[in-house]
Order: C-alpha cells, then sequence, then structure tokens
C-alpha cells in the first residue's frame, strides 16, 4: 500500500480532495495533508511519501519549487501537480521535473481518482522489475537430498492478490526469487513449488536451530508486511519445525488447511511437529500501544507515528492489532477519542475547535463529521441533551 500527500492552501480543496480519496477504493495506507509547500517539506523530511498531489501557486513557496526540493529529499516520489492556471511554462517545467500528471482545476473525483490509480500502477510496476531483477542475480540454492538427513522446515505462503495488479504467476516468481535472495546465507539447499494460491518451500537451514528460528521468523515478518504494504497483497505465512525429508507430505496438508482457512488468513502461524495447545497468547506489544493511545489521545496517532515509537513495522502493527483487538487501530483510536470528547462536552465548556484540538482531531470540521457518524448527533446536539438531562433530574 501506498502513501499520499495533498498539498494546496486551499483548507476546502484540500479537505474535498481526501475526502474523496479516502472514500474510493485506493491502496493507501496513509492521507497527508499540507497547507503550504514549505510544510510539505518539513513533513517530507520527516517521512517519505510515495505520491505528492501539489496546487502549483501557493503564496510561500510555488509547487514546482517545492516539489523540486522534495525530489531531492525522496528522489522516487511521484508527483501530481493540480492547478486552476492553464499555462504551457507550468506544464512545461511540470514535464522537466519527470511528473506523472498535469490537471486543470476542477477536477472531477472520478478522473482524479483515476489518476491517482494510474500512478500506483506504475509503482506496482516498479516493485516487480526489482523482483525480477533480484531473482536474476540472486545466488541459487542447491536441491535438497533426501538421502542427506538434515531436518526441513516448510515454508507455506498463501496469498490474496487482485489479477489486475499482480498475477498469481508473478507473485509466485517475486517469491521465489526474494526467498532465494533472503535465505541464500542461512541455507544450504531448497526446493519451491507452486500450488492454486500457494508457494511452498522446502527450506534446510545450514545454521544453529535458535539462530534460525530468530532470524526466518523476522524476514517472514518484514517479507508479509512488504507485500502487503507496497503491492496490497494479503498473505498467511506458516512455517515448520524441522522434519524428516521424506516426511514433509503430511504436515504440508495440515499448514495448508490452517492457513487458508478465512480465521487465520493474514496471519503468521508456526506449526509444531506434534500438535500443542497454546495458551496465554496475548500480544504485550498491542496492550501496551492500546495503554498509550488511552492515556494520549490528543496525540498524534498515525499508524508511523505509533510504529515509530514502539518500533514496529506499520503494517505489522495494523495487522497484528486487528488480530488481537478484532478492531481496527484506525477505529479504535476513533473510539478512544470519542468517549473524552463526549466526557468534556459534558462537564466542561470548552468550545467545539478547543475539544477538537484536545482529542487529536485535525479541524473542527473532520471532528463534527466522525461524532456524526458514530454518535448519530452532533456535538452541540449532544451537548444539549446532556445538559437537557441534568436539568430534569
Amino acid at each position: 500500500m501506498y502513501s499520499l500527500m495533498i498539498v494546496d492552501d486551499e483548507e476546502i480543496i484540500r479537505n474535498g480532495i481526501r475526502d474523496a480519496v479516502s472514500a474510493s477504493p485506493l491502496p493507501l495506507k496513509s492521507i497527508r495533508i499540507a497547507p503550504s509547500a514549505r510544510e510539505a517539506l518539513e513533513m517530507l523530511e520527516r517521512s517519505p511519501c510515495d505520491i505528492i498531489l501539489s496546487d502549483i501557486r501557493m503564496p510561500d513557496m510555488d509547487g514546482l519549487e517545492m516539489v523540486e526540493r522534495a525530489k531531492k529529499i525522496w528522489p522516487e516520489t511521484r508527483v501530481i501537480f493540480l492547478t486552476g492556471y492553464q499555462d504551457f511554462e507550468y506544464a512545461r517545467k511540470a514535464l522537466r521535473l519527470n511528473s506523472d500528471d498535469f490537471l486543470l482545476k476542477p477536477v472531477p473525483d472520478e478522473k482524479l481518482i483515476e489518476v491517482i490509480g494510474n500512478v500506483i500502477s506504475k509503482l506496482d510496476g516498479l516493485w516487480l522489475e526489482r523482483f525480477e531483477l533480484r531473482y536474476r542475480k540472486s545466488m541459487e540454492i542447491c536441491e535438497i537430498d533426501s538421502e542427506v538427513k538434515v531436518p526441513v522446515h516448510i515454508l507455506l505462503i498463501a496469498y490474496e492478490a487482485a489479477p489486475e495488479r499482480m498475477s498469481k504467476d508473478e507473485l509466485h516468481k517475486s517469491l521465489c526469487g526474494m526467498l532465494t535472495r533472503l535465505f541464500r546465507h542461512y541455507c544450504s539447499a531448497a526446493e519451491f513449488e507452486q500450488e492454486e494460491s500457494c508457494t511452498i518451500a522446502r527450506l534446510q537451514p545450514m545454521v544453529e536451530e535458535g539462530y534460525w528460528d530468530k532470524v526466518c521468523w523476522k524476514t517472514l515478518e518484514e517479507l508479509q508486511s512488504f507485500f502487503l504494504e507496497h503491492l496490497d497483497v494479503k498473505m498467511s505465512i506458516g512455517l515448520s519445525e524441522g522434519v524428516d525429508p521424506d516426511e514433509t507430505g503430511l504436515i504440508m496438508q495440515r499448514m495448508k488447511a490452517e492457513c487458508l482457512r478465512r480465521d487465520n488468513f493474514g496471519g503468521l502461524l508456526r506449526f509444531p511437529i506434534e500438535e500443542k495447545v497454546e495458551n496465554g497468547n496475548e500480544n504485550y506489544a498491542v496492550k501496551a500501544i492500546q495503554s498509550y493511545i488511552r492515556k494520549n489521545p490528543g496525540k498524534a496517532l498515525s499508524l508511523g507515528a505509533l510504529s515509530e515509537k514502539f518500533r514496529i513495522n506499520p503494517s505489522y502493527l495494523s495487522r497484528v492489532f486487528h488480530q488481537e483487538t478484532g478492531t481496527p487501530i484506525s477505529e479504535f483510536i476513533v473510539q478512544v477519542r470519542l468517549v473524552l470528547a463526549k466526557q468534556l462536552l459534558a462537564e466542561t465548556d470548552m468550545k467545539i475547535y478547543e475539544i477538537a484540538q484536545q482529542t487529536g482531531f485535525e479541524t473542527p470540521g473532520y471532528f463534527t463529521k466522525v461524532f456524526n457518524k458514530v454518535e448519530k448527533i452532533s456535538p452541540r446536539n449532544y451537548r444539549m441533551n446532556v445538559s437537557k438531562n441534568k436539568a430534569e433530574m
């Protein structure tokens, strides 16, 4: 999945684009908005952005200069210019900056979504090219010799991919290339095969078991997050304990059944040779993040900010939080913020905009919109109802 930054000095345009893009099916993990070119550059210096959608004429610095500077910070950032002025010189400079499109305001939402979708398709293609390049350059691993009785670990990756973005054959080839490159220093032998919606690898480690377990598990977490974050491909990954090379069939069937189960899909699953019942499988990182959100609802609680604070991959954090709590992390944050907002509406005389700021909402308008959607009543009417009920008691 990708990140988008909207840069425009007109608030109504910024928010309108954000709302249109948020309601679309585009694979975006984050949408940031900047009211000026300078603020956009400050945000880019803190963290990268895949796509910039920028106005050109802005008071502090024009969008062309901003993008030129942005490209020096993150050269791979894609750019779409949006302007109300049909000026050939603007278009010429935009082309010189290797922008992906140049749109004249007003742009219908459908056209805007289409153009952003085209840029995302280009980004998908670039990732595939990198996979194929790595596959060609990677060191080959020997095939497994069944007479050498070194334990084999079964790695099963089940996936859901949108055919229009990435075919199963392309995905399988990419996985084989990535796995070969990632494990070539740790495995003496490996074999790959493709089944319907699955890539299966048999890996023969050449390192000590405890070290292999740590390296392998961390690598698989990063691989899973990489595909979900950049290509919107959801994966279930299962890894077995070491088994005899001639006895892999039974555990492979069990792994396939478990990895493809709907309630397991998207997980990272361990498969012991003997069935074990695991109790108390609590994710303490998730508990710590829940506690932090409850104590700091007014702070920056974006997925990126939380992942940086707790040193967890953003995609992995999002997935594990949802699995452990049954609620997406964004919804949990909104729930916590609304609990505080209702308390402030009921117990204080604070203005609506002050409550919006204290509870971490970007603008009073966005706070009112979210409050209305969740509570089915406006903040103002909620406060009036609370006051009325108190008076009647």
